[in-house]
């Protein structure tokens, strides 16, 4: 007899495929439903599992939600017109009955050409559907920041002077994801970010705030700044979240160090990298380079060439998003991230290259 081989956790495995998968339950009810199903639906899994399947999977045709309700025989059907948050979806859509308990069903949804857009292209490794969480998931995350904004501006009436910054830091917080929600919605669309001048050390400041309140054990941090910088034309709401995204970066590679140290740096660079912009095919220089570096282990070489990908992590539990994110803010800006390693320093540098706020000018 063979030895016993692992087998792969099927639950694991039906999260993995890219097109939406509902099991459903024998009253109709979605039991559950994997990962694809919440870009495709626009809703989260959370709120789908447990809905009524013939509420969930709506046709055009009548003919085919009649034959949804009534549950009694399988479903194999193609060129189907499904309604969707984003419109009509023509789909293959396949319904049939989990083989060692009858009563229970599987429905695997295909979207034909016109649909996969929704649930992430195989070609760019999902990141269509990586970057569209934010916006499957903001209506779930704005509630809850509301009740916490609320909570600490009531908390703030009850405690003594010392610690109202740190109701002060919570509010400031809660209003700042809720504005970077609002423009992760539209991180699917093309529409540019919103620029205004913005000086570089303060939103600098702002992140090591926030990281510092969320993490009591952080690396030192070792900061150089050229305080004759002008300001930079970015979105300040979207730097800070790239800096911190950074940041964390940083002190999670050093994790277990005790000689861990977080290097920022900014500086003028004469030769800064040059960039054609979206809007008018111009080119804009980038001369305000912020530097983030740490002593950290690296980044293993068989990742480096996808390490801004979605999914991409070599944390245990990390979801591999962070620098993905990073990079489309970034790239929103009509700015640049570089990354490099130093091994001679053994040193991980992020290079953030940054246009002044009047850096508009032809080639």
């Amino acid at each position: 007899m063979a030895e016993d081989t692992h087998r792969p956790d099927y639950g694991q495995m039906l999260a993995s495929i890219s097109v939406p998968v509902l099991l459903i339950s024998p009253d109709h009810c979605i039991d559950y439903a994997n990962d694809a199903s919440e870009a495709f639906f626009g809703r989260s899994k959370r709120r789908l599992e447990g809905q009524r399947v013939d509420e969930t999977l709506i046709f055009a045709s009548e003919r085919m939600n009649a034959a949804l309700r009534s549950f009694d025989s399988d479903i194999s059907a193609q060129d189907m017109e499904l309604k969707t948050p984003h419109g009509l979806i023509t789909v293959d859509i396949s319904l049939s009955s989990v083989s060692k308990d009858p009563d229970w069903r599987i429905a695997i949804i295909s979207p034909r050409n016109g649909g996969r857009e929704h649930i992430g292209d195989q070609r760019d490794g999902g990141q269509q559907q990586a970057m569209g969480a934010p916006a499957i998931l903001g209506h779930e995350i704005k509630n809850p920041l509301a009740g916490i904004k609320g909570a600490a501006q009531l908390l703030a009436r009850q405690v003594d002077e010392k610690n109202v910054a740190l109701t002060d830091l919570i509010v400031n917080e809660v209003d700042r994801i809720a504005r970077l929600l609002d423009q992760m919605q539209k991180l699917g669309r093309s529409e540019p970010a919103e620029l205004a001048p913005a000086n570089i050390r303060l939103l600098i400041e702002r992140a090591i705030r926030s990281l510092r309140a969320a993490n009591r054990a952080m690396p030192e941090i070792s900061i150089n700044y050229d305080p004759s910088l002008p300001d930079v034309l970015i979105d300040a709401d979207g730097m800070v979240q790239v800096l911190i995204n950074l940041l964390q970066n940083a002190t999670d590679a050093m994790q277990g160090r005790f000689d861990g140290v977080i290097g920022i740096s900014t500086r003028f660079v004469m030769s800064g990298a040059l960039r054609d912009a979206d809007a008018d095919r111009r080119s804009i220089k980038l001369p305000v380079e912020i530097a983030i570096s740490d002593n950290g282990p690296g980044v293993p070489d068989h990742i480096v060439d996808e390490l801004f990908s979605p999914f991409v992590t070599t944390k245990r539990d990390g979801q591999g998003l962070g620098l993905a994110i990073v990079r489309k803010l970034v790239q929103q800006m009509n700015s640049r991230v570089l990354f490099e390693r130093d091994a001679a320093q053994e040193q991980t540098i992020f290079r953030l290259l940054l246009p002044v706020a009047s850096g508009k000018v032809n080639a």
